[in-house]
């Protein structure tokens, strides 16, 4: 019997959904509704090859006159099914809600009665997967498909990969709904897994390896101002993100009132600890934003996933060129990169979105019950202090960026604060608060600090503050020292409106005012002494001056 259900360019799978950038608590796999009346045996055999490519063997084998079982299989790819002995008398394809307490996206359940020929039964399904070991070398992980069967079964595993490659034996788990499981052997590139608990009917094999090459192949691959550097074997994946950053680019120009003049774009294999907790990263040193960094691993998921992944890293670049500091302002950062990535999936119309979206507001709804409406701890977030429970961050992030968009006009409400700022650096929380304010034209200080921040409401000084602004962005660089003076009382006055002491403030941002509008002339009073000094040190140094 050959079943040929719907099928994709690519196979995809999607997994627990675990983000970089999202508090999610892991939702525990199932207990399924439907059991096995006698223990048979689903063997799983996965043979590797040097690329990649994976091929699924499953042989189930069970000692009954007759009887039915379950078994998960791929939803968008071929696959087939060999009677070894006995005969099937009926089958249906179910969805795997049906069977469990969770919806697998990308898998089926394949449910079959049978009789036995000379009390045995034994079946063989038979699939593949062109990711389920992703290589960038030296480097690779196999991630197994999901495994589903009905409880009650006994199972067991086998991954076979290719001699030259070398298994990290303390890289290499079953995951089951309860308990993780070593390898019971290895030999020769064969990872074994037996003797796992019969209450375990839903599972993921994860391993660990390195290549014989030390180096990967890379090529080149540019579409406007990105370069995408992959391995050969994923070109098409980079390809597609590259046709995704040059679809949006246009609309983030418009959002961010900047450009780019070049971004480099990579994709990279996750520490075996790390496999779903990151998505994506740019590093940001010596003051620059580094290359977008891209988690393979959820080109897997259902489409949207890795989108949004690549779409938020790509964000922080326009952010930074917009002027805004991931090292002071780190939350912002985040809460925006998270926004605008899923505002733009939704409006692309993403099939993960839905699912996107409602794990985000589960996170958010949760974290509120923990929290209540204080989510000002994220105001010192940053790059430096790497908090525990990380996840409350992001979603704190994204959850105050969104409200403070929904209030205002959505994205229409940042495009109107980039277009204000015009690139200009912001690095403190009270400036980008003031900014904000000017783009709502009412201030959000009060706001922020209902929930939980601590933010002086630099807009009840709007006037004096612009003016500030406008004279000290006016000042040739080569006033100096005056120009430097100006910025350092300017920057002397946030700091006392951050301790309330408004008198204060008001006065260190007139000195700032008038050392600026004075920098021209107090140059050249500077200069012009000096010069007269100099001169008559060199008068008298010839003998000009005598004394008397």
């Amino acid at each position: 019997m050959r079943f040929k259900p719907r099928s994709l360019n690519a196979f995809k799978e999607l997994l627990v959904f675990t983000l970089f950038f999202l508090f999610l608590s892991t939702v525990p796999l199932s207990t399924t509704k439907v059991y096995a009346s006698t223990s048979g045996l689903y063997h799983y055999e996965f043979l590797v090859d040097k690329n990649g490519f994976t091929i699924v063997n499953i042989t189930y084998t069970i000692q009954e006159a007759s009887g039915s079982s379950w078994v998960f299989v791929p939803r968008f790819s071929e696959w087939t099914n060999n009677t070894i002995k006995g005969t099937i008398t009926d089958w249906s394809i179910r969805d795997s809600a049906n069977v469990t307490e969770n919806s697998f996206y990308f898998y089926e359940v394949f449910f079959y009665s049978y009789v036995s020929d000379s009390m045995e039964f034994q079946l063989n399904i038979l699939y593949n997967i062109s990711t389920a070991a992703m290589i960038i070398e030296p480097d690779g992980i196999f991630f197994s498909p999901q495994i589903g069967f009905e409880p009650g079964n006994r199972f067991e595993a086998v991954v076979i990969f290719p001699q030259q490659f070398k298994v990290n034996r303390n890289k290499a788990l079953a995951y089951g709904k309860t308990y993780s499981y070593t390898p019971s052997s290895f030999s020769s590139g064969r990872v074994f897994f037996s003797g796992i608990s019969e209450t375990e009917n839903l599972l993921r094999i994860e391993i660990g390896f390195t290549t014989p090459e030390q180096k990967p192949d890379l090529v080149e691959l540019t579409n406007g101002v990105f370069t995408f550097k992959t391995v050969s074997r994923y070109t098409e994946y980079a390809t597609s993100i590259l046709d995704l950053y040059n679809r949006t680019y246009s609309d983030l120009v418009d959002l961010f009132n900047v450009t780019l003049e070049k971004a480099n774009v990579k994709f990279f294999i996750p520490d075996f600890e790390s496999l779903l907790l990151i998505g994506g990263y740019v590093p940001f040193t010596s003051n620059r934003m580094g290359d977008i960094n891209i988690n393979f691993v959820f080109t897997r998921y259902v489409e949207g996933y890795i989108e949004v992944i690549a779409l938020h890293e790509l964000v922080h670049h326009f952010l930074w060129k917009a002027g805004i500091s991931p090292k002071s302002l780190l939350w912002f950062h985040e809460g925006m990169a998270q926004y605008v990535s899923m505002e733009i999936g939704k409006q692309i119309g993403y099939e993960g979105m839905g699912e996107i979206s409602r794990q985000m507001e589960e996170s958010v709804a949760y974290l509120k019950e923990l929290a209540g409406e204080n989510f000002g701890f994220i105001q010192d977030w940053s790059m430096n202090r790497q908090p525990e429970n990380i996840g409350y961050y992001y979603t704190a992030a994204y959850h105050v960026v969104r409200s403070l968009a929904e209030k205002d006009g959505e994205l229409r409400y940042y495009a109107r604060f980039f277009k204000i700022i015009k690139g200009r650096p912001i690095s403190s929380n009270a400036e980008l608060v003031y900014y904000l304010s000017i783009a709502s034209n009412k201030s959000i200080a009060e706001l922020l600090n209902n929930w939980g921040f601590n933010i002086p409401d630099l807009y009840l000084y709007s006037p004096l503050l612009e003016e500030a602004i406008k004279v000290l962005d006016g000042i040739n660089p080569v006033y100096q020292p005056y120009k430097y003076l100006a910025r350092l009382i300017y920057e002397q006055a946030l700091s006392k409106a951050k301790k309330d002491t408004v008198g204060e403030m008001r006065i260190y941002l007139s000195a700032a005012i008038i050392i600026a509008k004075l920098a021209p002339l107090l140059t050249i009073i500077t200069i012009s002494g000096v010069l007269f000094a100099a001169i008559l040190l060199l008068l008298k140094k010839e003998g000009v001056f005598w004394n008397y």
